[in-house]
Parts: structure tokens; C-alpha cells; sequence
């Protein structure tokens, strides 16, 4: 069965929006799963890419907007921040880097998930400008998804092989193993 390549770019660009949002979605796995679409020539790369990268910055917009709404009472513990992890200590963290770079952080933000849930809400709430944040957040959010949707690519033929043969082997083996490299990184970002 085939997925129609317009919902294979929807599926990335929701699942790449709520993890814009730093919800704790694991939106790598969807790279696999366009992955092995790309690979077998079913849906674009940069397709894939820009769909992703599109979900991802309107996720972090959502974030921002967040941010803006609740203003300090983020540092109170609105239940909006609390959702997404935000809590005094990681804005206090995050308010740094905010007033030294400003949008900059975004970029950083994107590739250092432990602190994006501060730095996109805390973007927000500190007023920083929106075109700063925008550009920095998509050139962020473009690259990370460059990446993701490239080892799913590449990805994809070894998963297809480990499925071929031995199925629940090859099916939890490929779980594991994934599950293993997302939290692994994201073990390493948290340090």
C-alpha cells in the first residue's frame, strides 16, 4: 500500500509543527517514514525537506505566540509553559542568551533540545523581533530537517533489508535501535 505523496508532505509538516512547538513528539521517526518513500522515488527529497522545515517554523511561531501572550506570568508557571516544560529555572537559563544573541538562539535552540521549550517561549515573552526570530528559527529549522530527512533517506534501505527476512526480529531490532539514537540525543542535549 502506498501513502499519496500530498499526505506523506501533510504527515511530516503536522508531525514537524507540534515539535516545533517543543512538544516532546519524536518526529525523527517520521523521517524514516519519508525516508523510505524518497527512497523508492514515491515523494520528493527537498519535498520532503520544505514540508518539514514549514511544519517545524510554524511550530515554533505557535511556541513564540505562547510566549508573547503569557509574557512573565511564564516565570509563575502558567499551565501553557508547564505543557511545555518551561519552568523559572530554564527561562532563567535561557533569558541570557536571549538578551545577548536574540534570534540567533532560536538557531541554537533547534539543535539543542533541552533548551528550545525556554528559548522559543522565552523569544516570545522577552518581545524579541519577530523577522530575527523567523530567519534564525528557519535557518534552524531548515538545516535540522536537511539532516533528518537525509538519514531517513539513507536510512531507509537498511530498514527495508533488516524487515525483509526475519520480520519481529528485524522490526525490533529497528525500534530499539532508534529508539536507543533518539534518546541517546537527546540524553546528550540535556548536558
Amino acid at each position: 500500500m502506498t501513502v499519496p505523496p500530498e499526505l506523506t508532505y501533510l504527515a511530516l509538516f503536522f508531525g514537524y509543527a507540534l515539535e516545533g512547538t517543543s512538544l516532546p513528539v519524536p518526529a525523527e521517526l517520521l523521517s524514516l517514514g519519508s525516508g523510505h518513500y524518497i527512497s523508492l522515488g514515491l515523494v520528493s527529497f527537498w519535498g520532503s525537506v520544505v514540508a518539514a522545515a514549514a511544519g517545524n517554523v510554524t511550530g515554533s511561531l505557535v511556541a513564540y505566540a505562547a510566549g508573547w501572550l503569557t509574557g512573565r506570568s511564564i516565570r509563575r508557571g502558567s499551565p501553557l509553559a508547564r505543557l511545555l516544560g518551561v519552568n523559572r529555572a530554564a527561562l532563567e537559563r535561557a533569558e541570557p542568551w536571549l538578551r545577548r544573541f536574540g534570534g540567533l538562539t532560536t538557531f541554537a535552540a533547534r539543535w539543542i533540545g533541552f533548551i528550545r521549550p525556554a528559548a522559543l517561549m522565552g523569544a516570545g515573552a522577552m518581545r524579541v523581533r519577530l523577522p530575527a526570530f523567523l530567519f534564525f528559527g528557519a535557518l534552524g529549522s531548515f538545516t535540522y530537517c536537511l539532516l533528518w530527512q537525509y538519514l531517513g533517506w539513507r536510512f531507509a534501505p537498511l530498514a527495508r533489508h533488516l524487515l525483509s527476512g526475519h520480520v519481529w526480529e528485524g522490526v525490533a531490532a529497528l525500534v530499539l535501535s532508534i529508539a536507543a539514537g533518539v534518546a541517546t540525543l537527546r540524553l546528550i542535549g540535556r548536558q
